[in-house]
């Protein structure tokens, strides 16, 4: 038996609430919540979408639709194979459990391939010290020679400044008469 998605039901918790059948898991959290601690509602077993109140449930179980379901499953017989499902063993050379591979790492694979990683959740400090680790990582050994042949150039270590081309302004300020 097939259930219509589109039929309208109403909420196990509030009955005032009419939704449509596929929107009921959904419903079903938010009220859950809602009337904890108003009204206990037991799931039945064969169906999560069925909540029944405690002195209902026992009656509720025997005569659940979606029983039936499982009990065909439980009482019928596996399938036989026949000439026409039977396959003979397929034998391969290869053997995935023999190889000797390490797991998948992936902090150690970003940590060795040619990717930018950005330091999240860390402290100033640690982030400084993790740019500086990356950019030896990713530009070489000699990235901190030459940083600091930029900077004593520029005026000194902490006086690095941008250099930018001078060009004209793109409009002239009016002169302001005090």
């Amino acid at each position: 038996m097939e259930t219509d998605p589109n039929e309208m039901i109403y909420c196990p918790y509030n009955k005032a609430h009419k939704m449509l059948r596929k929107k009921l898991q959904q419903h079903i959290l938010k009220c859950r919540e809602l009337y904890k601690d108003e009204i206990e509602l037991l799931v039945c077993p064969f169906n999560k979408a069925h909540l029944i109140p405690e002195p209902d449930f026992l009656a509720h179980t025997r005569s659940c639709i979606d029983r039936k379901i499982i009990a065909h499953y439980q009482h019928s017989a596996p399938a036989e194979l026949t000439e026409d499902t039977r396959h003979e063993k397929i034998e391969t050379e290869e053997n995935w459990d023999d190889d000797d591979v390490p797991d998948y790492n992936p902090q150690l694979y970003v940590a060795t391939a040619n990717v930018v990683r950005e330091p999240n959740g860390m402290f100033p400090s640690q982030r400084k010290a993790f740019i500086k680790a990356e950019r030896k990582r990713l530009l070489g050994q000699d990235s901190d020679d030459e940083a600091n042949e930029k900077t004593q150039s520029r005026g000194g270590p902490g006086k690095a400044t941008c250099q930018t081309s001078q060009r004209s302004a793109p409009y002239k300020l009016p002169n302001r008469q005090r």
